[in-house]
């Protein structure tokens, strides 16, 4: 189904209106940069390639403003399989272009309190660096599952209600259902939708397909609110959507035999479950260091139960059903805080409780992120120290559900609106913790971007 038109219809209008007049020049800024990536281990492959121009462009005519933001990118290697593959460029070079963002706002209208926003859009709750569990309007956007708290942009309808300065009521529809994309690469089953698996041989194929909700506003939409004030020098927001968890969850998995082959395969069929969230979160200071907390409950509207078929004769041992995520709350948190030192050193903090993959009350693992940054030589100098996180599985047996990130980095700032990188993702631990399961993908990284 293609992207409602009446999304798309204010925008071109808007653009269609006189661009050239001086007291309303059309505003662009953004950067270009290239990112590389490789393997320390692993042959010494490639993990990463991209080479990225991310624009944004906006248009100013009050009370109308225009905002569009594109990627245009160089992203993975070649992906030519056979000759006649070198006659499509795509193939040769893969690229892409991406619309992260592309809406129109209105301030004041009908009037002057209520401000609306229309089109692709990000629309970011909470007040955590990065980890943001109150943030579910905007799937996840995986692709690069180290670059944390990214997400897509939606096809949305917003308003806002300004009752004060200081305090609004924002409601926002989202017509339509889109999942969160996966990694991309040598990451593409990090996050794989976890069905059992049989202990036979010879080892059995997997296969799975998706059930989407009808695009129709029934089964598709996503409709949140979140109140938002200040109060003795701390933001704070309260805020419900209810929508679709972004993750898939098995709800049917069928163990057969291939005639042809005779190996076994294993066919799973993923669902997106509907869901509540009751979220809040507050930012503010302690002095000179800032502090913030976000909390988001999540109900699952109805218990998702996978069905297990398996035929008779195959003589395997598994339960006919199996409860994957029940009918009762859980909750993800984040605690944090930053500080600058006198000699320019940041320090950046936070307790997690629940990752964004983890649902269920004894899914929720600890983890710390913990990052430090100084200036050196007149500020020419980045050096990122300290910066990574350890992760806890299970606090009842830490020595064997633990891992951590490690990854450091120097910048140099010698050069106006140009930084150079060099860095590294190190990862180890025990168990099936997320950076434990990426221990053999210790990366180099080597990035340059130039912002305009």
């Amino acid at each position: 189904m293609k992207t409602p038109g009446f999304f798309y219809a204010l925008i071109v209008l808007a653009m269609a209106l006189p661009a050239v007049a001086t007291e309303n020049p059309l505003l662009w800024r953004g950067s270009a940069g290239t990112d590389q990536r490789l393997f320390l281990e692993e042959g010494r492959e490639w993990a990463w390639n991209e080479t990225r121009l991310d624009l944004t462009m906006e248009k100013r005519m009050r009370p109308l403003r225009v905002v569009s933001n594109v990627w245009i990118r160089h992203l993975g290697p070649s992906v030519v399989n056979e000759s006649a593959d070198l006659f499509r460029k795509e193939k040769v070079s893969p690229w892409s272009l991406d619309i992260r963002e592309l809406y129109a706002e209105v301030h004041g209208l009908f009037h002057d309190d209520l401000d609306m926003k229309i089109g692709r859009q990000h629309i970011a709750w909470g007040r955590a660096d990065q980890f943001n569990p109150t943030n579910n309007l905007n799937p996840f956007d995986l692709e690069d599952v180290l670059d944390f708290g990214r997400t897509l942009g939606v096809d949305a309808l917003s308003l806002q209600w300004h009752f004060t300065h200081q305090s609004a009521l924002q409601v926002v529809y989202v017509p339509r259902f889109q999942p969160a994309n996966m990694p991309v690469g040598p990451f593409f089953d990090l996050l794989a939708a976890p069905f059992p698996i049989p202990d036979i041989k010879p080892t059995p194929t997997l296969t799975d397909s998706i059930i989407l909700p009808s695009n129709n506003f029934q089964e598709g939409s996503n409709v949140g609110l979140r109140w938002r004030g200040f109060a003795a020098n701390t933001d704070f927001s309260i805020s419900y959507l209810y929508g679709r968890d972004p993750l898939s969850l098995p709800n049917a998995v069928t163990l057969g035999v291939n005639p042809g082959t005779g190996i076994p395969n294993i066919h799973a069929t993923l669902i997106y479950p509907r869901r509540h969230v009751f979220g809040a979160d507050m930012a503010g200071a302690i002095g000179s260091v800032g502090v913030w907390a976000e909390l988001a409950v999540f109900l699952p509207e109805s218990e998702t139960r996978m069905t297990i078929h398996v035929p008779a004769h195959l003589n395997v041992d598994i339960p006919a059903s199996e409860t994957v995520l029940k009918k009762e709350p859980y909750a993800r948190y984040v605690v944090g805080a930053d500080y600058t030192f006198r000699n320019g050193s940041y320090l950046n903090a936070q307790y997690l409780k629940g990752f964004f993959h983890e649902r269920g009350r004894d899914e929720a693992s600890d983890y710390l992120f913990l990052h430090i940054n100084r200036y050196a030589m007149q500020n020419r100098l980045r050096i990122q120290v300290i910066s990574g996180a350890l992760s806890v599985s299970d606090r009842k047996d830490m020595a064997n559900s633990f891992s951590w990130l490690y990854a450091p980095e120097i910048t140099y700032l010698g050069v106006q609106n140009l930084e150079m990188t060099v860095g590294g993702f190190f990862f180890d631990g025990k168990g099936d913790s997320i950076f434990s399961v990426m221990k053999d993908k210790n990366m180099l990284r080597i990035a340059v971007k130039a912002v305009f």
